[in-house]
Formats: structure tokens, sequence, C-alpha cells
């Protein structure tokens, strides 16, 4: 990943695989791993950061890819307090005055999604999460967190697929909602205004 002095999240992608294998998405070990080639392209913006990614099947069968998307927030306190929502893709995170939302925007199969704490019962979930290519359901916790997601994909021989991992702060929960719910729009139906 590069490194932004100006970045609010750090957000990473890992491919994994059912041999237990896994790498960075934007790693070129990615494609020899999964005859998937993965182009991701960071941004970061005034309201937070983006992980912009596009994956093409190079083989001519059928091929399935799982990847995990880790979000931090980096001006989470350990006075901080992270929610994930049941009726959406998102996660809430507050910490003093401040308030952040993560989403996604992609066309996986299936998106799976879970919060853990950044303490050594976090980091345990994680690395089962790793061998096993599954999330352990943790809906709320306190203090430092790393959000994820789990996206499952199915490509047809060399079909592209994209999405867009998008986290977002401000000081005002509505606000920042808002926003969200805009770059989500925006997204999914880009010819419209």
């Amino acid at each position: 990943m590069r490194e932004n002095q100006n970045r609010t999240f750090h957000i990473q992608g890992i491919a994994w695989n059912k041999r237990n294998e896994y790498t960075p998405i934007h790693s070129d070990k990615c494609s020899s791993l999964t005859d998937i080639n993965v182009r991701v392209k960071e941004e970061a913006e005034g309201w937070g950061d983006s992980y912009v990614f596009e994956m093409e099947n190079m083989s001519k069968e059928t091929r399935r890819l799982k990847v995990f998307f880790l979000i931090e927030w980096l001006a989470c306190k350990e006075d901080g307090v992270g929610v994930l929502s049941l009726s959406k893709d998102t996660f809430w995170n507050y910490s003093g005055r401040r308030v952040a939302i993560t989403n996604i925007v992609s066309c996986a199969e299936s998106v799976k999604k879970t919060i853990y704490p950044l303490n050594l019962k976090g980091l345990k979930l994680w690395k089962k999460s790793l061998s096993k290519g599954s999330l352990y359901y943790y809906p709320i916790t306190n203090g430092l967190n790393m959000m994820v997601y789990m996206l499952d994909f199915s490509f047809k021989p060399f079909e592209v697929k994209q999405g867009k991992v998008y986290a977002i702060e401000g000081e005002m929960e509505e606000e920042v909602a808002n926003l969200s719910d805009r770059i989500k729009n925006g997204l999914a139906f880009p010819g419209e205004k």
C-alpha cells in the first residue's frame, strides 16, 4: 500500500482460496494464486478514503475468489465504539466527537461482515478467519477495532468485476450517512443524476 499522510483509514484487500492460501490483492502473487488479475486504486478524499478494485478472470475456466477487506479507522481511540449495521453493508464507528461509516459496493455473490477488536482476542479471531476462509460474527466492540468484509465472487471465463470500499469520517451522524448514501447510489447507478 502507498503511504499517504492525509489518510483517515487504512484499507487492505486479501485474496483467499480453498487451499488456505492468501495474499494481498495488490501484490503480483495474487494472479498466480487465483488466475485472477486485480487492479487497485486507493484514493484519499476530503471526506475519507476509498479502495477501488477491478478483477478479471484470466483463464478459460470458471473461477471463484474470496476476498477479505480490512478497514481500520486511524482516528479511533480507546473510547471508541464500533457497530455493524444489521440491515446494510455498513459499519458505524464513534470516537469522541467524531463518527465514521464504512460501506461497500460490489457485484459479489455474497457479502458478510464482522468487526474485531484490535486486541489479542480479535487477532486470534482474524487468524481463524484467514485459516478457514470464514468470518466469526462479532457485532459490536469497544476501543480500537478492525472492520472486515468477506466477499465471495464467481467469475465466468474472462469476466471482469468491479467494486469499491469507502470510508467516511465526520462530526454529524446524519451528514455522514447522507454522504454515504449519495456515494453508494452514484456507484450503483453511475449514469443517473
